[in-house]
């Protein structure tokens, strides 16, 4: 099936980091500021895959899986699976969710950085994921937090 090796394209397109490669993807029209934006955070996080799943058909759109290593689960001591939803349209990709699922800790450090480090989410995290201009800049402001954090509760770290 044509769109089952468009999903494995747009896999391989994120997570080699080639942001052109990604746009040439999609449809014309088609959102894509949430997932470049992202595409430009996983890269200066540092993700790395670990497990890469074959993306299935389900209810419409192709679901891909996709296990990571990062500095965020480095710092914070999980491993996190990402998800990405296409919609596919001929060969091109004309909408694109994602969500991961980083445990509750990763939601915690958010909290902790609103309350000891608001300069991160004002400064280079402002608007993330919905127009931001410095994902690669917020990427490592949470990183670096994410291992102050640890740091303040004692938590192991696999970096």
């Amino acid at each position: 099936m044509a769109d089952g090796r468009v999903a494995e394209a747009f896999v391989s397109a994120f997570y080699s980091y080639d942001r052109a490669a990604l746009e040439e993807m999609f449809a014309p029209g088609a959102e894509t500021t949430a997932v470049l934006y992202y595409q430009a955070w996983a890269e200066a996080a540092h993700y790395t895959v670990d497990e890469r799943r074959s993306c299935r058909f389900e209810d419409g759109e192709w679901v891909c899986a996709i296990t990571v290593n990062d500095d965020f689960g480095a710092a914070l001591g999980y491993q996190a699976t990402d998800t990405f939803r296409l919609r596919i349209d001929g060969e091109r990709v004309s909408a694109v969710t994602f969500a991961g699922d980083d445990p509750p800790i990763f939601e915690e450090l958010f909290g902790w950085i609103a309350s000891t480090r608001s300069e991160v989410l004002s400064g280079p995290c402002r608007d993330m994921f919905a127009g931001g201009e410095t994902p690669g800049d917020c990427a490592r402001a949470v990183a670096m937090a994410a291992r102050d954090f640890a740091r303040d509760r004692g938590l192991p770290t696999t970096r």
